[in-house]
């Protein structure tokens, strides 16, 4: 019999497709067993047929049972998993942003994402109910058609967020895209050439590292401390290179946690100035900040200042919508490239959030996840301060803390062995420019409490040898 938690949280159908995935996955159920009927499954587990039809429904399209006319459901034949042309993620390999990445976007439900960038799934589930998503469809006009640089409603909606923000905005000043991760892209492919010097914040968002990169640019890093970053080296490094640009996030920095003073941005900017490059701004963590930051955009307008977010962290990981905004010339520019790499944008989920932002649901939902953020934050620190981490300068608010292992500790051997227990750590060397070892992790604030987090981690630390030389401490941090 499958067992259901009528408790849970997870709906019923949700547990006993993953139940039945499970099962014939791990060849409880072998290839060609019979399954119940509708009526009989209905009965055992004390669920509607409907629950067991769309149960059935769902495991056909996983392509894990099949149907025979005139007979019932069966467990279908699995492919040999070493022939498939998606391997099942394991724990080896070399521990790089691509091995990082993967793991998290595809972690399992018992997997326990304790370096993950997101909020757990049980903390945003009912900000888009399928209530709200029909309800905000319906009210769409059946003459409205996506738009390369985003539905007007929308636009006009971040307009009044960014102004509301202290960021004078309008609609023209702003071009929707698939996440901070393609505005990202779009700057670079827009604004850069090979060769061109880039100055980037030491550490930084991995996922940025990538996409210079791959363009073919001069990565500058510079050191990022926990007031922002490293004012001598950014000045040594706009005097030596002559940078094109700057990627920096000023409000609850990926991944220390880490915000700006507004004395550190006012130093960007004058330097922007000075030397002639623009200021690539990342807001992503922002809206988690439960005060009124300032930001650079805020100082300068978009005046050399790109700005971009994404609800993608704070909404849910599936809702891939950002958007960036910049002078009217530059978005321009960044919306001819959108149109060339991927034409528009998705009028559905566009028109959703116009609506999540025109009712209020989306600073209400700020409310309570700030909330759960401020309570998570000292009992994270403190659980990892105790099994032997160092977390350093903790931030008093975000989702981030920025953790220094103590001496002795292979890291691809921990994250590899804290995957196959179940946990996903986020290694601190990902996050930098270069390939100097470093002794940090990412940690979770929402995640990384797990017990089993915990248990790991001392077991691990407290065990290491106290005469190997401990990894370096990278800048500042």
């Amino acid at each position: 019999m499958i067992p259901i938690d009528r408790h849970s949280r997870v709906p019923l159908g949700d547990q006993i497709v993953d139940q039945f995935s499970h099962r014939i996955a791990s060849g409880q159920l072998v290839n060609g067993l019979r399954l119940p009927s509708i009526r009989q499954l209905a009965s055992r587990l004390g669920v509607s047929a409907y629950t067991v039809v769309n149960t059935y429904d769902r495991l056909i399209a996983l392509g894990v049972i099949e149907v025979r006319a005139g007979s019932g459901f069966y467990v279908k034949r699995q492919r040999d998993p070493q022939t498939t042309t998606e391997l099942a993620l394991s724990s080896g390999g070399e521990v790089d942003v691509l091995w990082l990445a993967r793991r998290i976007l595809q972690a399992s439900p018992d997997q326990i994402v304790a370096g993950s960038a997101f909020v757990p799934a049980h903390w945003v589930e009912d900000v888009l109910s399928p209530a709200f998503v029909a309800k905000a469809l319906r009210a769409r006009p059946a003459s409205v058609t996506a738009q390369p640089q985003g539905l007007p409603e929308l636009r006009e909606q971040l307009a009044l967020k960014l102004n509301s923000a202290g960021i004078a905005a309008d609609p023209a000043s702003i071009l929707v895209t698939f996440g901070a991760s393609h505005a990202i892209d779009l700057i670079v492919r827009t604004l850069t050439e090979p060769g061109d010097a880039v100055l980037v914040e030491d550490p930084v968002y991995y996922v940025l590292l990538d996409h210079l990169r791959e363009a073919g640019v001069k990565i500058i890093p510079v050191p990022r401390t926990p007031d922002g970053p490293d004012l001598e080296a950014l000045e040594a490094a706009c005097r030596e290179h002559h940078p094109k640009l700057f990627f920096i996030q000023p409000l609850l920095h990926n991944p220390t946690g880490w915000s700006a003073t507004p004395a550190s941005l006012h130093r960007v900017l004058e330097m922007a100035e000075r030397f002639d490059f623009l200021v690539a701004e990342d807001d992503i963590y922002a809206d988690m900040h439960p005060g009124n930051p300032v930001r650079l955009a805020q100082l300068a307008g978009l005046n050399r200042v790109i700005h971009y977010s994404s609800f993608t962290k704070v909404v849910n990981p599936a809702w891939r919508v950002g958007y960036l905004a910049a002078t009217p010339r530059l978005i321009e520019l960044m919306t001819a490239e959108k149109i060339r790499s991927v034409l528009t944008g998705s009028m559905v989920e566009e028109t959703v959030l116009a609506e999540l932002l025109r009712s209020g649901r989306y600073r209400k939902h700020l409310q309570t996840l700030r909330t759960k953020l401020a309570v998570a934050r000292p009992r994270a620190t403190q659980l990892l301060n105790s099994v032997g981490l160092r977390v350093v300068d903790p931030a008093d608010c975000g989702v981030f803390l920025w953790a220094e292992m103590p001496p002795g500790i292979d890291v691809d051997a921990l994250v590899r062995d804290a995957f196959d227990a179940g946990i996903l750590l986020a290694k601190g060397q990902l996050f930098f420019a270069s390939d100097t070892p470093s002794a940090h992790l990412r940690f979770n604030v929402a995640t990384c409490t797990d017990a089993r987090v915990i248990e790991f981690l001392q077991s691990r630390l407290q065990a290491a040898p106290d005469n190997v030389v401990a990894l370096p401490s990278r800048h500042a941090v």
